[in-house]
């Protein structure tokens, strides 16, 4: 009897499944965003200026820890079609240069998500990758049929990352984020207790 190969699964079935089950029970109470590309600001005159990041949040988490603000940047990565035939695994650290981006925009915390690898030394090879040269990058392998995942690297703190910064961030989320989808305000986000 053959065997039969699991799904594939693409970038936006892993960002749904991270977004909506694993990261709510990570952070319980935390204000998480999807496709967050940056906010708009009304000038004089109604007009608005909009402040694009360099590199957008596929997935953003605010929380709070022990009554300071935190906020960890998720860069995803899946498998994806050639000219609507084959379907082929993420190149080789893609995603690495985008969650390093995110630590310069503010980020504590920054992981790359990806599709379990096949092989294990590309697992081995990628985790050397960020040891040695993106220290401040975690890993995480989603299993091909979505139902768990595996923190394969914690990433170290962005030492730059700024209270007032992240506050500021936040307040223009809320305000007027430019992203996909959020999830519901936690009470210390409405109250604007951060």
């Amino acid at each position: 009897m053959a065997t039969k190969e699991l799904p594939h699964p693409t970038e936006a079935e892993i960002q749904d499944k991270c977004f909506k089950e694993f990261l709510r029970w990570r952070h319980q109470d935390s204000l998480r965003v999807t496709n967050w590309r940056g906010w708009s600001q009304r000038t004089n005159r109604n007009h608005s200026r909009v402040s694009h990041f360099y590199r957008e949040y596929d997935i953003a988490v605010f929380y709070k820890e022990s009554d300071q603000l935190m906020l960890n940047g998720y860069e995803v990565k899946g498998w994806s079609k050639i000219r609507n035939e084959k379907l082929i695994e993420p190149p080789f650290g893609e995603g690495i240069d985008q969650a390093l981006a995110l630590l310069l925009q503010g980020a504590d915390f920054t992981y790359a998500i990806y599709p379990q690898p096949k092989k294990v030394e590309d697992q081995v090879d990628l985790k050397k990758l960020c040891d040695q040269f993106a220290p401040y990058v975690g890993l995480i392998y989603v299993q091909n049929d979505l139902s768990m995942h595996t923190t394969a690297r914690e990433p170290q703190r962005n030492p730059h990352s700024t209270p007032d910064r992240k506050k500021k961030m936040l307040a223009s989320l809320v305000a007027g984020g430019v992203f996909s989808e959020m999830s519901d305000q936690p009470s210390w986000v409405k109250q604007q207790q951060y």
